[in-house]
């Protein structure tokens, strides 16, 4: 795979820029940088991988996704929260992970960080763990998680993952209900310190603390417990780079692992009505056939589809993450987002949202694609005729 040195680049250990399968020393993340959203969309939308960095490691920008190798702790907090699988890691695969599972009913996993332990299954760090994983293990028959090495997370440099345990444990029980959702099991003495101490770090909050100050740790703590299958967060700064398109390829589309899992087994879990965490698309009459949606969706979710007869734009719900990018681009604002509350349509075939059979203009006898449902002549002559009736009508005053 060539590298994309404009896409992705590398600070520290004298390396300047990442190729996605290359493994730099000082850190087991690689990046492809043509999945990002900020990239393909030439605008800063989305920062869910940099607001959990603990280390500051990473930094986002319309041009390039920057990985500061020698900060990077590995926590790999940023895989499950890009929604665009722009992350992965050397000795950590969500499947795998399954794999190793192999179905028990009750599994033990523990982090890096506990050294001791040599039972049981070991992970970098337990903000690899997200409710789509969780879950997918849960349909696999695995419905009580043990997890030891919490008590290290305050200590650890690759940050505390309590709370995010925590929220995803939450996740969990909104899917399936209180009494069906399967267990994270913390233990109590860490809930109750945990508690403890957030609320002795409010209370040592500083009077000084500016009002712009307390509203962005609020943000921040909100962002970490963010859906992850939800649409990032949009951020104040829309400004675009004037650097074009011509160093990320569009072409370039793939499914994301987390997502993909739990898609396989989504029939196979007890979901409490109207929680399925997909969201639909649908492409109303004020559509142009840009079909720019589907040339820079990063998942394959929205395809462009090629014939003979026309081309139109095509749909595959399971591959949609909700990353807010087809409506962030839209010139039209022609796709609408909906909730999914039938599992039928999120296995369901890939399917046409927009279809625009190729024409013959009646006046220039030239071939065109309409641009609207029931346009009749190309733009060429369409924009004539607008002129020639506006003269006239100057003509009749």
């Amino acid at each position: 795979m060539a590298k994309h040195q404009l896409s992705v680049s590398l600070i520290g250990n004298n390396k300047e820029h990442l190729d996605r399968d290359a493994m730099p020393g000082g850190t087991t993340l690689s990046i492809d940088g043509e999945l990002c959203i900020n990239l393909r969309g030439r605008t800063l939308s989305c920062r869910a991988c940099a607001n959990l960095c603990v280390s500051s490691a990473l930094k986002l920008s319309e041009d390039a996704v920057t990985l500061n190798a020698d900060k990077c702790t590995d926590c790999g907090a940023c895989l499950p929260a890009c929604p665009t699988g722009v992350f992965s890691m050397q000795g950590f695969s969500p499947s795998h992970f399954l794999h190793e599972l192999n179905s028990h009913d009750e599994v033990h996993i523990h982090c890096s960080a506990n050294t001791g332990k040599t039972e049981g299954i070991s992970i970098p760090c337990f903000h690899l763990l997200d409710a789509r994983l969780a879950a997918a293990a849960f349909a696999a028959g695995s419905r009580i998680f043990q997890l030891s090495g919490l008590g290290h997370c305050e200590q650890c440099d690759k940050g505390n993952a309590i709370n995010h345990i925590i929220t995803t444990q939450n996740r969990l029980t909104q899917w399936f209900g209180i009494d069906s959702a399967p267990q994270m099991i913390i233990p109590t003495a860490l809930l109750a310190t945990k508690q403890k101490g957030e609320h002795r770090q409010d209370e040592k909050q500083s009077p000084q603390m500016s009002r712009r100050q307390f509203l962005q740790r609020a943000g921040l703590r909100a962002v970490a417990s963010v859906n992850l299958c939800s649409t990032p967060t949009e951020t104040d700064d829309t400004r675009r780079s004037q650097h074009g398109f011509n160093h990320v390829s569009i072409e370039h589309q793939r499914p994301v692992e987390y997502q993909s899992l739990l898609a396989e087994k989504l029939t196979e879990l007890p979901w409490v009505a109207n929680e399925i965490p997909w969201h639909g698309r649908a492409i109303n009459h004020e559509c142009n056939a840009c079909l720019t949606c589907g040339q820079r969706c990063p998942t394959g979710a929205l395809q462009v589809e090629h014939n003979d007869a026309g081309r139109g734009i095509s749909f595959k719900t399971e591959l949609c993450t909700d990353c807010g990018l087809c409506t962030q681009l839209c010139p039209m604002d022609a796709i609408r987002r909906y909730k999914v509350t039938d599992i039928t349509e999120v296995i369901a075939p890939r399917s046409a949202l927009m279809y625009r059979y190729h024409s013959t203009c009646p006046h220039c006898a030239g071939d065109f694609l309409p641009q609207a449902e029931d346009g009749e002549l190309c733009s060429t002559c369409q924009n004539e005729q607008v002129l020639e009736n506006e003269w006239l009508g100057l003509a009749q005053q």
